[in-house]
């Protein structure tokens, strides 16, 4: 009996197995933003605010926020949701690190040059860092849902994904964003969002020119 459905068994391996390999449908969004207020556009976060369907493995990321010259650095940083902040103190004095932010409330307490604590960031949202010793000091750690973000450079250009800052970050494998129509939102901490709607294609690059003011930024992701 079971001789009759082998012809039926080959093809319907062969259309699973062709079905399998057909190369996916995603693309990617590139672009320049231009700033008015500012003298450099560079930092700006620029994200997909749709829910994808997404699983990156954070397991190997190395991200960091130095405490040097009584400064965090870098003043920015994205990160992806479940990866671990490293807080290494190079300075010269004695360090807090605390936040009070919705995302992420947090005190790491007083620990001096030399030393380095961590913290994983496992809820998305955007997260404001001080130091109780020293109230200059702040910067912001930015908690993405997925790989597709960007952030500018000095001239204002970015991609999404942006593959370089996350392989820099130890995440090698990035997909490119499936074919479809989402929209798109920036942050900085001294410009008013701005939201698009973009398609991206099944192959190849979306290319966008934005241009943003001076003002209050809004939430990274409404809750």
């Amino acid at each position: 009996m079971l001789k009759h459905f082998k012809p039926f068994l080959i093809v319907l391996v062969c259309i699973v197995f062709t079905t399998a390999t057909l190369p996916a449908w995603a693309g990617t969004i590139a672009g320049t933003i231009e700033v008015k207020g500012l003298r450099s556009p560079q930092a700006v976060v620029i994200y997909i605010t749709q829910d994808v369907d997404q699983a990156e493995d954070v397991s190997g990321a190395r991200f960091a926020v130095d405490q040097s010259n009584l400064s965090f650095l870098p003043h920015v940083l994205p990160v992806l949701q479940g990866a671990t902040v490293q807080f290494p103190n190079n300075d010269k004095v004695p360090h807090n690190v605390f936040s009070l932010s919705r995302a992420k409330k947090f005190n790491l307490g007083n620990y001096g040059p030399g030393a380095s604590k961590s913290i994983v960031f496992d809820q998305p949202g955007l997260v404001e860092l001080r130091c109780d010793m020293h109230a200059e000091m702040s910067a912001y750690i930015l908690v993405m849902k997925t790989s597709y973000f960007g952030m500018t450079d000095e001239t204002g250009v970015f991609s999404i994904p942006d593959t370089r800052y996350l392989k820099s970050h130890g995440i090698p494998s990035i997909s490119e964003i499936p074919a479809g129509r989402y929209t798109i939102r920036t942050w900085h901490e001294k410009l008013k969002s701005v939201s698009k709607t973009v398609d991206v294609p099944a192959s190849g690059t979306v290319t966008l020119e934005l241009t943003l003011r001076r003002g209050t930024p809004g939430a990274l992701y409404k809750r």
